[in-house]
């Protein structure tokens, strides 16, 4: 497994693990959240998306090509 990205937000993570498993790409999300607890480790949420090694150069292209759109459409 390779990672392709880490999430600054859940909504982020969870938005990115979906599009990659609607493209057929196996995903694994991994938080930092304390088992148990619910509370991010350091104090801010993060996640790490983890893809197949010979799917990791497709993952990537798609959350560049998502995260690419998502900053055009934001406003400056």
């Amino acid at each position: 497994m390779k990672k392709v990205h880490t999430a600054t937000t859940e909504v982020e993570a969870v938005m990115l693990q979906g599009m990659l498993e609607d493209a057929g790409i196996p995903v694994l999300l991994r938080s930092n959240l304390i088992p148990g607890y619910n509370r991010p480790v350091g104090g801010a949420w993060d996640g790490d998306l983890f893809v197949p090694d010979d799917r990791a150069a497709e993952a990537a292209d798609l959350v560049a090509g998502y995260l690419k759109s998502v900053k055009e459409e934001s406003p400056q």
